[in-house]
C-alpha cells in the first residue's frame, strides 16, 4: 500500500531539524506521475528556518552597476 499522507523530518546542516507534513496526489489517468506537497505550520520553527533559507537565494534589488 502506497502513502499518501504523513509527516517528514529533514535535518539541514545550517537551519537543523525542520518538520513536514506532506500529501501526495496521482493524476487521474496517470499512474507514472505523482504530485507531493509539503506544508509547515505557519509560525513554526520550520516555517522560520525556511524564510531564512529562501532570504538567502533572493534576487539582488540593490542599484549595483548603476
Amino acid at each position: 500500500m502506497r502513502r499518501t499522507h504523513g509527516t517528514k523530518h529533514y535535518r539541514h546542516p545550517v537551519a537543523g531539524d525542520l518538520h513536514f507534513a506532506y500529501e501526495s496526489f496521482q493524476p487521474p489517468g496517470d499512474p507514472d506521475q505523482t504530485l507531493c506537497v509539503y506544508n509547515v505550520e505557519p509560525g513554526s520553527a520550520t516555517a522560520q528556518a525556511l524564510r531564512l533559507l529562501s532570504s538567502w537565494t533572493a534576487a539582488d534589488t540593490s542599484a549595483a552597476g548603476t
